[in-house]
């Protein structure tokens, strides 16, 4: 309750954007543990091709716009052996529903990584938009390239087979600084997916050479969305990256000694999204519209300005007091 009031303060002290575009992002993250007392830790990995881990897992929900990053949900994910265990695309289903956008949002679209491009996220998704009369929702996903269309083709067999004749050079701005650029080589089609309906695929990568293994395969329901807009969009998923590495580095995400219940856990992981907040709120003026910033910055401003201001009241005291003696 706390994280979802502070949340909705620091959205409402920040500028909206222009064109009325909000973005609610989703990821999974762990924080290393060594004890095994901890009744969230679990053995795990990200996927296959990742190392294996003992710590606890969580999911975490953020809205973005321009160059504002808010976290305004979480949620820790109890291993596959507890009865109250839930999926992460549970989990963030839950959070994306209980969420409430802030009324200047027009467009919502919602990102993820292939772990949430799901066929149930996708849905609810386009639920959302059925149901929703205030706004409109959309999505931008990552999925896998085991996916087959209604002819019951796999996607996977466009991504080896695509001749390199096909693929577009193009240029997205850097979501940090915009004044730089990365280049892409993309390829984009429209074609409808099993329980999903119609979609715009892009296949992107990062060199005209890269092998098929490396090309990323993104959809969206983006009505006449081109490639470049597409992969643009995708970018800002990399904001949700740049929490993560905040809330452990710098706030102590999971840093505390916990082996209590499971509330107390959730108040461990919640004091480190409260000081973000916390921080953003105190010093939003700091955060200026295009410009890059980060939060590691924050904290020293905001000790120079208290300490200034206390030093500007100190004196301002001691010449009060330095009138009434003359």
């Amino acid at each position: 309750m706390l994280v979802e009031w502070l949340a909705n303060d620091v959205i409402a002290t920040s500028p909206p954007p222009k064109n009325g575009v909000l973005f609610e992002i989703g990821d999974s993250s762990h924080v290393p543990k060594r004890g095994s007392k901890t009744p969230t830790a679990q053995k795990s990995r990200q996927s296959k091709y990742h190392p294996w881990f003992f710590g606890i897992r969580f999911v975490l929900l953020i809205v973005a716009w321009d160059v504002y990053r808010i976290p305004v949900a979480f949620r820790i994910i109890w291993p596959k052996t507890h009865p109250d265990y839930r999926t992460e695309n549970a989990l963030f289903r839950d959070m994306l529903q209980a969420f409430t956008p802030p009324a200047w949002a027009i467009w919502i679209i919602v990102l993820g990584d292939a772990a949430y491009g799901s066929k149930a996220n996708i849905n609810l998704i386009k639920k959302l938009e059925k149901t929703d009369h205030c706004r409109h929702w959309a999505f931008v996903f990552a999925i896998s390239r085991t996916w087959k269309t209604i002819e019951d083709k796999a996607v996977k067999d466009l991504v080896t087979h695509l001749p390199r004749r096909h693929d577009k050079r193009t240029w997205v701005p850097h979501i940090t600084d915009p004044s730089q650029r990365k280049t892409y080589w993309t390829y984009c089609t429209s074609l409808s997916l099993n329980d999903i309906g119609d979609v715009t695929l892009v296949l992107s990568k990062t060199g005209r050479n890269v092998s098929p293994k490396h090309t990323k395969l993104l959809v969206t329901n983006l009505p006449d969305a081109t490639a470049r807009e597409v992969v643009g969009l995708y970018q800002n998923r990399w904001s949700v990256e740049l929490i993560n590495r905040n809330l452990k580095s710098d706030l102590g995400l999971g840093h505390h000694q916990v082996r209590g219940e499971r509330d107390q856990m959730e108040k461990s992981f919640g004091i480190a999204v409260l000081a973000y907040l916390f921080i953003l709120r105190l010093t939003h003026h700091e955060i200026i519209p295009g410009k890059p910033w980060s939060l590691t910055q924050l904290p020293h401003r905001l000790r120079l300005r208290v300490i200034t201001n206390q030093v500007a009241h100190n004196v301002k005291v001691s010449l009060g007091r330095g009138r009434k003696v003359a």
